[in-house]
């Protein structure tokens, strides 16, 4: 079945693009600006075309002419010049559209049955590695819905790079060195003294969950119940840490994520954050407070912040944005190409503050070119169509561990969380989750999976089995409506994913693994694709379930999603 070298569709749209380019600075070069770039994309009505240009229209003001003339001009310069390029019309006001040719489509069609994906993408990772940093939440108790939702974000990004060759490194930085996990240890303390029947109020800032009171009785059995505040503060806080950071990990092992490293606070104290100071007290970015000496301030107005913070208090104690520099500092040091930090909205003011300050320090290139940062929305969970309301340290949240129970599912629980854009805050919907009906879009995508592995099963046991095609020899067969607009649809698959590792944006997929199950239903609802008097139309036909599987399979991994073959 082997094809040949082809063009990839991310290849042919940047022939198409560059095409486009070289008619309008040949005809208009003395108008248009040298940094002119043409662009493309998927034809919005598909009777004219696959692939659709504005630019005629958007350049009419400059090249003063009307945009139906010029596109028309742009198309016969271009003529027939790109091979997978069967027609090229100009449609409504000015729209340059073009149209695969037949042996194209089916050309990718085959490749993606026989293959998969990943052959048709561009491996711009190969030989390069990357840091991602997500999660990262304070050892101070379960993780909660908001925190479920960077887990799979980040889990994914890290797929995506990964399909795109990236040699990945997850990694989780954790507190314990700072006032909260102090609260967790105090409040550990009171619920401890209570056991004791000792009356001890959790301190201001600290913890009520129920884990605390089981904590509590884990340390009463482990150390006894003669341990004091005064004399074994330590044991508090390092045996609350411990058990917060079992219960963490516990929590993502549900969502079958690793993290290759946790990286903890305790690591940089003190010699990575004083490192840290020192370089920027060099830059006169250090001062000491007017009224509290031993008080330090960063100047972070000087790096174009809006106000300076304090760094280092009166008692010697850093907050927690010395820390993330020198963290951040230590990233930079250990040689990766590209380093990704995932934090939630909450951490926007923090981020900027410490991307300012590294940027002084090792150049503000540097960081440009290598730190990415990706902040999420937050998350309404709703149960019931109301809103559940959630307080963490009052110990009213939902965790991880309630919702993907209650779920009952983990590709739902991870796909839902992965179906709008990172910025868009999400409404997870309980009851939609827990339905199994087509409402439930993950229920809808593994169905189609799970439908073609049953016609698969059924061609082969009706004596029909897959064959070897040439594109030529494919599309001979595949002559209705009803089979391009399944081909057309296979040979977006691998520009969106394309897209959507450039742009970091899992959800992509998700839209894409909707419109191929939606698109793979309507095909089964008008043609008969097992048919034993016609075999090798129904091999031709089976090959592109095939493809159709085969790319479903393979996004819903990427998901960290597992496609079934029978429900």
């Amino acid at each position: 079945m082997g094809q040949g070298k082809m063009s990839s569709p991310k290849e042919i749209r940047n022939n198409i693009a560059a095409a486009i380019k070289e008619a309008v600075m040949d005809l208009w070069g003395d108008l248009v600006p040298q940094d002119y770039t043409a662009t493309v994309s998927v034809s919005k009505n598909l009777e004219c075309g696959d692939i659709s240009s504005t630019d005629a229209m958007v350049l009419a003001r400059i090249i003063r002419k009307n945009p139906r003339e010029s596109a028309q001009m742009i198309v016969d310069y271009i003529n027939d010049s790109i091979e997978e390029i069967s027609e090229i019309t100009v449609n409504g006001p000015g729209f340059i559209n073009f149209t695969f040719s037949s042996d194209y489509l089916g050309n990718v069609a085959v490749l993606l049955a026989e293959n998969g994906i990943l052959p048709l993408l561009p491996h711009t990772g190969t030989g390069r590695r990357v840091l991602v940093e997500f999660v990262s939440s304070n050892p101070t108790g379960p993780l909660t819905v908001g925190h479920c939702r960077q887990a799979v974000l980040g889990d994914t990004i890290c797929r995506l790079l990964e399909t795109a060759g990236w040699d990945v490194s997850r990694e989780y930085y954790f507190n314990d060195a700072g006032r909260q996990v102090r609260f967790l240890g105090e409040s550990l303390h009171a619920r401890y003294s209570e056991l004791n029947g000792l009356g001890c109020d959790i301190p201001e800032g600290g913890y009520n969950g129920k884990y605390v009171i089981d904590w509590a009785e884990e340390l009463a059995k482990e150390k006894g119940r003669k341990l004091t505040w005064e004399n074994d503060s330590g044991i508090f806080i390092s045996f609350a840490g411990e058990k917060a950071m079992e219960m963490i990990q516990s929590d993502l092992n549900l969502l079958n994520i690793r993290f290759d490293r946790y990286f903890s606070e305790s690591e940089l104290i003190p010699d990575s954050v004083e490192e840290a100071v020192s370089l920027l007290a060099e830059k006169n970015l250090i001062y000491a407070d007017a009224e509290t000496p031993s008080k330090k301030w960063l100047r972070f107005t000087e790096l174009g912040r809006p106000e300076d913070k304090v760094i280092k208090r009166e008692n010697g104690e850093y907050t927690y944005r010395m820390p993330d520099i020198a963290y951040h500092l230590d990233k930079f040091r250990r040689g990766y190409d590209r380093i990704i930090d995932i934090f939630g909205s909450d951490h926007i003011d923090t981020s900027r503050d410490v991307r300012a300050a590294v940027s002084i320090l090792l150049g503000e290139d540097e960081v440009e070119e290598k730190l990415d940062v990706i902040i999420h929305q937050f998350v309404t969970l709703l149960r019931d169509g109301k809103k559940v309301k959630m307080s963490t340290r009052a110990g009213e949240f939902v965790t991880l561990l309630d919702l993907v129970s209650e779920v009952d599912s983990v590709d739902v629980t991870r796909y839902l969380f992965l179906a709008k854009r990172a910025e868009a805050h999400v409404d997870f919907d309980i009851d939609l989750a827990r339905e199994e009906s087509g409402e439930n879009p993950v229920f809808y995508i593994q169905y189609a999976f799970a439908r073609i592995s049953g016609l698969l099963k059924t061609a082969a046991d009706t004596g029909i089995g897959l064959k070897e095609f040439k594109a030529r020899e494919l599309t001979s067969f595949l002559t209705g409506e009803h089979e391009r607009e399944l081909m057309r649809l296979l040979e977006t698959v691998p520009g969106v994913l394309s897209g959507a590792i450039e742009s970091l944006e899992p959800h992509r997929l998700t839209e894409l693994l909707a419109n191929l199950a939606a698109g793979f239903h309507r095909y089964y609802q008008h043609v008969r694709i097992v048919d034993a008097e016609e075999p090798d139309i129904s091999c031709a036909r089976l090959l592109l379930c095939k493809a159709c599987k085969r790319c479903i399979s393979e996004l819903l991994f990427i998901l960290g999603v597992e496609s079934p073959e029978e429900m």
